[in-house]
């Protein structure tokens, strides 16, 4: 008999008399009667259970697994029915648990395989900017990226298609023109145009732009305004390019929509740059009617006088030839590809710039030819990984060092972890080199990507509450929601703090007009600053504006969709998707707090979606002290979790999910093992995820352990071999 169905049928059984005496009781009373041989509840027969052919399969997991976390969280038995004492619903749940944990110390280690990758748009641009030193998000022109358990560097779901590969093609050509610049060649000018309305950020006094300028150049800069009313108002415009004062001026508004004052020529160099513009309404004469907004920002160029190409990578064009196109190519070549190159490999592309130079009499077309070969080949666009025979391996040195940088950076390897590489050190380095690549400016990428995806942050550059209800809710709000949200993170990321922090700390970062939109006074200007918390209504991811926020209708709080977060985000534990033919909760009816918890009894009622709803909305109304963005107001936030478990306050209700610091632990775990190996967390990956856990709980659970846990662990530095290459 196989060892987990020996211990599930020695100790489980109804009858066992191995099975400990606290424990056998409550089975017998509370389980055995609805989860029987005759119509069991919801399809789970127990005694079936125990008595399948293969007990330790996936699917027979999966089940006893739901068992355990269902006890654990209270949810059976289930309401309104007789309910052991919580140490036995435990007891039976750490059966369950230690079974399946003994099970797994008898396997062999099972690393799993990725797809291979697909670099997603946010990869594909840091991956340029840093082969070539030239910041130009060419990935924008590219459609967006397929998402799967919860990212969108998910290889599974990372295709290619003619359609997107014509894309690639023409974004190598527009990067190989700005990276390799031919004398006397100019790059056209072109107008760019941003309306407020379709950035998000129409009525106000700011309007910020993140424009990519192609070259080196001069550029004209010009705003439109909007005036109400015909009265002459004046206002002083200012123009900056990061943060440097491109024109100031003052105008005297005597038409709806005024063009600004005469555009100024500015010299911006290559790369993406943050142009803002301005307007304050002066004092003299007396302001009338409504104020004024700006309509847009217009960029046009670069001119055709005194364009600055970038000859960064031409480093020996005085000799142009054979020599000098090797110098040039070969290490791009190693660095877009990410590990040594073979001589044919150098040679083709060597051979590929001869041809293209003799046909056209031009070095530089020739080594555009090759680096867009370069940039169009599988090598760079895919994480390509190699099977060495079958059963688990190691990873390449190289291979580590691409996991490595693409999960904290997003990017390229840099020379020393190539180095390191290259000496197969790396392996014996691994915990130095990720502590060196966290301290790193580019692990901002980390934060951004990661915390964006996992707390769906990302989600507030496309959301729009209702204007109409919401009017102090603009672009230049919802950036700053999302700013808090990831220097927040950086924070503990950066000083090692518990991630349990991430549900109360009693600090977060505000510039003014965030913390005017929370209440909280004594914050000033602009610039972000770390702000102490008392704890009472602010603290923690769950008052953050940006989860609010994205986790509301545009009219109003979901009290369901705030709650299924929790259990997705926070939890990992997703309830399932609705059953079919059950009413929507009537918009109408839910405009007031008590008759939605009334449409939401109702939900719960129905034995189809109570399971759901059970745990669901107990942790939604929770945070109904929250309105649709985010500000205080006095509403019922009192709940009771399944197992009797009651709060009044979102300050309780926080407190109860960080009694048991596993289970955060946990799913956060989870889910960013599944960001840095780029597919699902699957049954073979248990083990690792709690040795992961174990680790965290020994260290105050920081948030770096977490990091070195997932990079340190089987999944990620091997895979399963299916055969030789």
């Amino acid at each position: 008999m196989r060892p987990f169905a020996a211990f599930l049928l020695g100790t489980l059984a109804f009858c066992a008399e191995s099975f400990p005496d606290s424990v056998k009781p409550a089975l017998q009373q509370h389980c055995a009667g609805c989860h029987g041989d005759a119509d069991p509840a919801g399809g789970l027969s127990l005694p079936a259970l125990l008595a399948g052919p293969n007990p330790d399969s996936p699917t027979h997991r999966e089940r006893w697994e739901r068992i355990a976390a269902r006890l654990r969280a209270g949810e059976m038995p289930p309401p309104g029915a007789p309910r052991p004492a919580q140490p036995q619903l435990e007891a039976i749940a750490q059966l369950i648990e230690s079974a399946y944990e003994a099970l797994d110390r008898t396997r062999p280690v099972d690393p799993g395989r990725v797809t291979a990758r697909r670099l997603n748009r946010f990869e594909y641009a840091n991956s340029v900017r840093d082969l070539l030193g030239i910041d130009l998000h060419p990935a924008e022109e590219l459609p967006p990226d397929p998402y799967g358990y919860g990212f969108d560097n998910i290889g599974d779901v990372l295709s290619v298609n003619s359609a997107l590969m014509d894309e690639y093609l023409k974004a190598a050509e527009r990067i190989a023109h700005a990276a390799i610049p031919i004398p006397g060649e100019t790059v056209p000018a072109t107008m760019h145009r941003y309306l407020a309305e379709r950035i998000g950020q129409d009525r106000q006094l700011r309007l910020t732009i993140d424009h990519v300028f192609p070259i080196d150049g001069l550029y004209t800069l010009r705003t439109a305004f909007y005036q109400a009313l015909k009265d002459g108002t004046r206002v002083r415009l200012r123009l900056t390019v990061d943060g440097q004062l491109a024109q100031e001026g003052e105008l005297r508004f005597y038409y709806q929509i005024d063009r600004g004052l005469d555009a100024p020529q500015v010299r911006v160099p290559a790369g993406r740059h943050r142009v803002e513009a301005t307007i304050t309404v002066l004092p003299d004469p007396p302001y009338k009617g409504a104020p004024p907004y700006l309509e847009s920002v217009e960029v046009f160029g670069p001119l055709p006088a005194d364009q600055r190409p970038d000859r960064r990578l031409l480093t020996c064009t005085a000799a142009p030839g054979p020599a000098c196109a090797r110098q040039i190519l070969t290490p791009l070549l190693r660095k877009a590809w990410r590990r040594p190159v073979t001589s044919a490999e150098t040679t083709a592309l060597l051979d590929l710039a001869a041809r293209e130079q003799a046909r056209t009499g031009s070095f530089q077309k020739g080594l555009r030819s090759a680096l867009m070969a370069i940039l169009v080949s599988p090598h760079f666009l895919f994480r390509l990984e190699a099977d060495r025979g079958p059963g688990p391996q190691p990873v390449s040195a190289h291979e580590l060092a691409t996991r490595l940088s693409y999960f904290l950076w997003g990017s390229l390897p840099d020379g020393e972890l190539s180095r390191l590489a290259d000496s197969g050190t790396l392996p014996a380095r691994l915990a130095e080199q990720t502590q060196r690549l966290l301290a790193h400016p580019r692990a901002a990428a980390f934060v951004e990507s990661f915390s964006g995806q996992w707390l769906q942050t990302r989600n507030l550059s496309v959301l729009k509450p209702d204007a109409k209800l919401f009017p102090s809710f603009t672009g230049e709000l919802a950036a700053a929601m999302r700013t808090e949200t990831e220097l927040f993170f950086t924070e503990i990321l950066r000083q090692n703090r518990s991630v349990l922090d991430l549900l109360d700390a009693p600090f977060t970062y505000l510039n003014e007009p965030l913390a005017r939109h929370y209440g909280i006074d004594g914050v000033r200007g602009e610039a972000f600053r770390r702000v102490a918390l008392d704890g009472v209504q602010r603290g923690g991811v769950l008052t953050h504006g940006s989860v609010l926020t994205v986790s509301s209708y545009p009219t109003r709080t979901s009290p369901v969709i705030r709650g299924k977060w929790i259990l997705d985000n926070l939890l990992n534990q997703p309830p399932p998707p609705p059953p079919p033919n059950v009413p929507a909760l009537e918009e109408k009816a839910a405009a007031s707090g008590g008759s939605m918890r009334q449409q939401l009894a109702q939900h719960r009622s129905n034995p189809s979606c109570a399971a759901c709803h059970t745990r669901m909305d107990p942790l939604g109304f929770g945070l109904e002290n929250y309105d649709a963005i985010g500000r205080w107001r006095d509403e019922d936030a009192s709940g009771e979790l399944p197992g009797g478990v009651r709060f009044t306050t979102p300050a309780e209700m926080k407190q109860i999910l960080k009694a048991d610091p596993d289970v955060l632990a946990r799913a956060l775990t989870e889910k960013m093992l599944t960001y840095a190996l780029g597919r699902g967390v699957e049954l073979s990956d248990r083990s690792a995820v709690r040795l992961i856990v174990d680790r965290l709980r020994k260290n105050s659970y920081r948030m770096q352990e977490l990091i070195l846990g997932i990079v340190e662990s089987e999944p990620f530095r091997k895979r399963r071999g299916e055969g030789g290459v």
